[in-house]
This record gives structure tokens, C-alpha cells and sequence, in this order.
């Protein structure tokens, strides 16, 4: 992925999207700033500083029925606007994103991303399906569409995935982990690398047969 030109560093142990996820790819950008390694060891380093600060709701409350609200109000038709105003207010200061793509650090650092993100996407969009909780990890089903000049000729692409919250006393988002397959949601789409995506996927599913 090519590396954002933005304001901020990133941390060689930490590197990041809904999606999203896609502000250095959508945004033409260059490689992904730190190894798979690393993204990993940042995840589970995150894991670890979060937890202590992480808050259990009770199932079907008021308190989490308010921080699903705003988390979902977040990343229906986001817009740059959008990320200006109510990031902030959405990801708590110490927050991690991890999009499997790469890693971020703080609340600033998100907004930074999914500004980038939206100066290049027309739409993106996504709509949660169900959740499940585990303590205070909350595993979030997802629809996303997102379009781009780069994807599918302009047209909405669909993508899946499953996405890890963990909340803070106020409800706003102290970790964002991606569970999401970037090949079919993605990669498949852009107009060299997909063919090749699109080769692979067929032949490997003539040898299953």
C-alpha cells in the first residue's frame, strides 16, 4: 500500500478499516508500513493495554444501546465532514484501529485515516448485521459498500466482515480490530490485481473438485 503523506508518524510497532481500511489503497498511496509481524504483535500489544479499561455493558442496556447508536450513526454514509465532527467523540484518545491492513494509535491518528479515506471514496457505508458478546469484547457482523473510481468500474462494491469492539466508561471505542477478507472485498475489484485474485480463486477451487 503506498505510504500516506499526512501529519502524523507511524509507529514502526503499530502501523491500521471499517474498511477500512482502504485510505492508503483508495488513496493511490505505497507499501504497507510495517510486517504483517508487526501489525499482529501491535494487536495483541493493544489487547493487553486495553483491557483494564475496557467496560463489560449489560446486555440490552442503556449504556450499550447508546454506544452501538453512535458507533453505528458513525459509519453510515461517512462522509469527511462527518469524520471532523464526531470522531472525537466515537474513539476514545488511547483508541487502536486495526483494519487488517495496517495499525493507528490514537483518536487524532483515526481521524487522519478516514479523512484521507473519504477524500478519494465516493461513498462508504456500513451497516451492522448482529453482535455477539464475549466480557467486554463485542464482535460486530458487517455489511460495507463502498465506491470508488479504482473498483468495479465506479460501481457499489459489497463487501463482509466481523469487527471486535471494546468500550470505554464513556462508550467510545478503545480498540476496532478487522476481522475482514481483503481479497474478495477489495482486491478483486481493482483491475489488474483482481484478474490475477480471480485466476488463483478459480483454479484453486477446480483442484477442491
Amino acid at each position: 500500500m503506498p505510504a500516506v503523506q499526512t501529519s502524523f508518524n507511524w509507529r514502526r510497532s503499530a502501523g491500521h478499516g471499517l474498511m477500512l481500511l482502504l485510505a492508503g489503497l483508495l488513496g493511490g498511496c505505497g507499501k504497507l508500513p510495517v510486517s504483517v509481524q508487526d501489525l499482529n504483535a501491535s494487536y495483541e500489544r493493544a489487547l493487553v493495554r486495553t483491557a483494564p479499561l475496557a467496560v463489560a455493558h449489560e446486555p440490552g442496556s442503556e449504556a450499550q444501546r447508546l454506544a452501538f447508536d453512535r458507533l453505528q450513526a458513525y459509519f453510515t454514509d461517512v462522509t469527511a465532514a462527518s469524520v471532523r465532527e464526531q470522531t472525537v467523540n466515537v474513539y476514545a484518545p488511547e483508541a487502536y484501529l486495526n483494519d487488517t491492513l495496517v495499525g493507528i494509535d490514537g483518536a487524532a491518528h483515526i481521524q487522519a485515516y478516514f479523512g484521507h479515506t473519504m477524500q478519494t471514496a465516493r461513498k462508504l457505508s456500513v451497516r451492522f448485521l448482529d453482535r455477539a458478546q464475549n466480557g467486554s469484547d463485542y464482535y460486530v457482523r458487517w455489511q460495507m459498500t463502498v465506491e470508488h473510481g479504482s473498483l468495479a468500474g465506479g460501481e457499489p462494491v459489497l463487501s463482509y466482515g466481523v469487527t471486535q469492539f471494546r468500550f470505554d466508561k464513556q462508550g467510545r471505542v478503545l480498540l476496532h480490530k478487522d476481522f475482514w477478507d481483503a481479497g474478495t472485498g477489495l482486491y478483486e475489484q481493482l483491475p489488474v490485481l483482481g484478474s490475477v485474485i480471480r485466476r488463483l480463486r478459480a483454479a484453486a477451487e477446480a483442484g477442491a473438485e
